[in-house]
């Protein structure tokens, strides 16, 4: 049986395309590598949504095309979005490729495969956490992202197939699921909601650890929080990427809420009675930011104890997008502002990280064992946010009750209890 090896970047959204494209990869009699040595197929799956992740896939290209010209008859299939973004219009830049498809196009690589069957979701990296998509594309069309550009409007999957392939994910050992797409609050079927569908799959799968991701502020379900006390195994945890909170940069960015409506948000998560720990992202540095909008921002962050991870990019100026064609050079802070706005924000974050550190110092908690010396809490998504260190090793995939001893940064340090 000859070895295929994945290489996945980007964010979770990614890693379940991947685990589509492995499906693919094993019904034709190929078998995952965990390295890239001694493969006879490469299939990379890149990230395109700003400049520095373009930059990343093409920089891995360049290093696949000399892996792939050491041996003959090595395959190297590039998929994603790169692909999806830039289409092979036969001008030329991606040569050197035996295929070439977009995010998530398990079809094309079926057909390349001479697959005569739908293939399953398998897993390319990990079996412990693993990611299930619910819909693909957007239709928000916010004034600065390409994700509309790359992967459409917004096709929310069937309640059938979301279904079938978390019992393919549960069959395959996955303890935590991920609920993944480019705007998972908007997921809706035949008058289903994803509070009902988040109802479903935790009550199909009492044993597994299900976590919402990519909750857009303006969508999110009233709803949820009763969820949690209802269903255990729904992670106490929101990612909620705000971008900002100055009204006049989110009207820029064509975010359909205002300050007000998150400041409300952000109360019901604090006044929450089951401890809530919020991830968050923003962007830096918008056109037409000022020291005020920004010291909004930063006073907003203060605010809420409950946000547990913050992450924030600096703006890119992405070519198809609305803020693309009618922002000025003059309209961008400069880039020494802008790292130094970087800067106190993730001095904020170091405040939380403290904060948080003493709140959790000597509580019990279940955490997910990722390695036999790290894991994961159920208030931190794996890899993205914080690591748990233990006391002593344990066996992967298992629930482990700990004592919280300390933190360090955005990682907490447990002693593992018998």
């Amino acid at each position: 049986m000859p070895d295929a090896f994945l290489l996945t970047l980007g964010c979770p959204k990614n890693v379940a395309d991947s685990d589509a494209f492995a499906g693919c990869l094993t019904g034709a009699g190929w078998r995952i590598a965990r390295s890239l040595e001694n493969t006879d197929l490469l299939l990379i799956n890149t990230c395109a949504f700003i400049k520095p992740a373009v930059d990343e896939s093409l920089e891995v290209i360049g290093e696949a095309l000399e892996w792939k010209n050491e041996r003959p008859g090595r395959i190297l299939i590039l998929a994603g979005c790169l692909p999806g973004r830039y289409p092979v219009d036969g001008s030329g830049g991606l040569e050197g490729f035996d295929l070439i498809i977009g995010p998530g196009d398990t079809s094309g690589l079926e057909e390349y495969l001479s697959l005569k069957s739908a293939s399953t979701p398998e897993p390319a990296g990990g079996r412990i956490s693993r990611y299930l998509k619910i819909s693909e594309g957007c239709s928000n069309n916010c004034s600065y992202c390409t994700i509309p550009l790359i992967r459409g409007a917004r096709r929310d999957r069937s309640p059938g197939e979301i279904l079938m392939d978390a019992e393919h994910l549960a069959e395959q050992g996955a303890v935590e699921i991920g609920i993944v797409g480019q705007d998972t609050a908007s997921w809706k079927y035949d008058g289903d909601s994803i509070s009902w569908l988040m109802s479903q799959l935790a009550g199909t799968y009492p044993d597994i650890w299900f976590r919402l991701y990519y909750v857009h502020p303006a969508f999110y379900p009233g709803d949820f929080l009763p969820l949690l006390a209802e269903h255990e195994n729904i992670m106490p945890y929101i990612d909620m990427p705000v971008q900002h909170v100055s009204d006049r940069i989110l009207k820029r960015m064509g975010r359909p809420y205002t300050g007000d409506h998150l400041r409300k948000l952000f109360d019901m998560f604090e006044n929450s009675e089951k401890m809530l720990s919020v991830r968050t992202t923003m962007i830096v540095g918008y056109p037409g930011e000022t020291e005020e909008d920004f010291s909004e921002l930063i006073q907003f962050l203060s605010q809420y104890r409950c946000i547990r991870t913050i992450a924030a990019f600096p703006y890119w100026p992405e070519e198809g997008t609305r803020e693309f064609d009618i922002h000025s050079p003059e309209d961008i802070p400069d880039s020494s502002t802008v790292q130094s706005r970087l800067a106190r924000i993730g001095d904020a974050a170091d405040e939380h990280n403290i904060l948080w550190a003493e709140r959790l110092e000597g509580d019990t908690m279940d955490i997910l064992a990722d390695t036999p010396l790290l894991g994961h809490s159920r208030l931190d998504a794996p890899e993205v946010d914080g690591a748990c260190c233990f006391d002593r090793s344990v066996e992967p995939g298992r629930i482990i009750r700990c004592r919280i001893t300390g933190g360090a940064g955005s990682d907490l340090t447990a002693e593992v209890l018998k």
